[in-house]
């Protein structure tokens, strides 16, 4: 997908499993479960709320997230690479799971009034 808007509206005609998005918004959701293993290249996340998702190898690239919510949520060998995460919340599921980072990096990210963000940077 290219240069797409991604709202309640249009969120069921996208295919999340080994995609290929830039240049794309992704506004106002509310999501539960789904495997992510895409590609997000410039694109923005806002007020996204996201419950129990797996994120597995996924990439974001120079990807901004604002007033974002991932309950519960895995993100094992995904990658973020000069991303904004701004008033973001990575917070325990219902059942008091908590979010993983497992072998999550950042490179050159930028982490403003966030909670609960564990990727690790692979420099010391």
């Amino acid at each position: 997908m290219r240069s797409e808007v991604i709202n309640p509206g249009s969120v069921s005609t996208v295919e999340w499993h080994e995609g290929y998005f830039k240049y794309c918004t992704f506004e106002d959701l509310s999501l539960e479960g789904l495997l992510v293993s895409s590609d997000f290249v410039d694109c923005s996340f806002t007020n996204t709320n996201w419950y129990w998702g797996l994120f597995s190898d996924a990439n974001f690239v120079n990807c901004s997230f604002a007033d974002c919510t991932f309950a519960g949520t895995s993100f094992p060998d995904s990658r973020f690479v000069d991303c904004r995460l701004v008033n973001c919340r990575f917070i325990e599921d219902k059942l008091g799971g908590s979010c993983d980072f497992a072998k999550t990096r950042i490179y050159g990210c930028s982490v403003e009034n966030c909670t609960g963000f564990a990727a690790s940077s692979p420099y010391p």
